[in-house]
């Protein structure tokens, strides 16, 4: 008899971070969805957007200026540093239709 081999199922890129918007610089950023949520935890007042996740001294939004809704970000209006670290994870930025 031979062992079936499990089937290797891969994550999608973007596995639980969202496009938000912050109001204190109008830029879109990407959120851990969970972090906005509270899932799991208390909802803290500061969450991390994901250009901030390897920096030493992060600075963390208030979670007051962060839209409770997911956006399309729009060229232009993205973080680039959200905007560069999604480079690698292939995480496309969509493209305003004409």
């Amino acid at each position: 008899m031979v062992a079936e081999r499990p089937q290797r199922m891969q994550d999608p890129p973007v596995l639980g971070w969202e496009w938000h918007e912050c109001a204190d610089d109008g830029w879109a950023h990407l959120y851990d969805g969970a972090q906005l949520r509270g899932d799991g935890s208390e909802r803290v007042p500061l969450v991390r957007p994901w250009c901030e996740t390897l920096q030493r001294f992060p600075l963390d939004h208030a979670r007051s200026t962060v839209s409770r809704d997911k956006i399309i970000p729009v060229p232009g209006r993205t973080c680039p540093g959200c905007a560069s670290q999604n480079e690698h994870r292939r995480i496309e930025v969509p493209r305003a239709r004409r």
